[in-house]
């Protein structure tokens, strides 16, 4: 799968994704900036999306597999070891670049890992109290329009993509923090959305897509 293994490699390759990564945060606190200044809270469920996104595309990318969840409608929903390794575990995981500036703990985001299992495939999968399908719509779409123009060439292979991604939500969540966000709320909401999009794809998906633009 091409998954970064060595602990002073993953060092180096977050090192050097670190000044790239300040290109997405720019790039998303622009996009995103109202006329009271930049929505943090937004530029976090972004973030979080594309990091969650992120893990689940290198797997795709890297031809890992997935347990593959069939729910009673024939949506799909995406779990396994695979798309783990990049969200949960290790120094470079999404989780840890959370962990490192939140204190969210592993006990919190076992739960949240918990939490979703059982809302799959119902009304309540939600992602901060909004349908889930309609934010993994939006996510999608940021994706695809930087995927090339970012993505793939800040990044030497997929398994850099969770890494990339990792450090724009970290960093993102230092920023709300200092204006006054808890800490460890921020960290969890970070890790509930960054979860929930993991497991997702466009065959996850009951709502009309053109439903993500109007609002509904």
């Amino acid at each position: 799968m091409g998954l970064i293994q060595n602990g002073e490699n993953e060092e180096q390759i977050a090192k050097q994704l670190a000044s790239d990564a300040g290109k997405v945060i720019a790039m998303l606190k622009g996009t995103l900036r109202t006329e009271q200044g930049t929505d943090l809270t937004a530029c976090l469920l972004y973030a979080a999306g594309l990091a969650g996104m992120a893990c689940h595309e290198a797997v795709k990318a890297s031809n890992g597999s997935f347990h593959v969840a069939t729910v009673k409608d024939g949506r799909k929903f995406y779990f396994g070891d695979d798309v783990n390794r990049y969200l949960l575990e290790g120094r470079t995981s999404v989780f840890s670049f959370c962990n490192a500036v939140t204190n969210v703990t592993a006990d919190t985001v076992r739960a949240l890992a918990v939490s979703v299992v059982q809302r799959v495939g119902g009304e309540d999968l939600t992602i901060w109290n909004m349908p889930a399908d309609i934010v993994y719509q939006r996510i999608k779409t940021c994706w695809d329009g930087i995927h090339e123009n970012m993505t793939v060439r800040f990044c030497k292979a997929p398994s850099e993509w969770p890494v990339l991604y990792g450090i724009v939500m970290q960093n993102i969540l230092l920023e709300s923090i200092k204006v006054g966000a808890p800490a460890e709320e921020a960290g969890r909401m970070a890790m509930e959305c960054a979860l929930v999009i993991s497991r997702m794809d466009t065959d996850s998906l009951k709502t009309n897509p053109a439903d993500a633009y109007n609002g509904k």
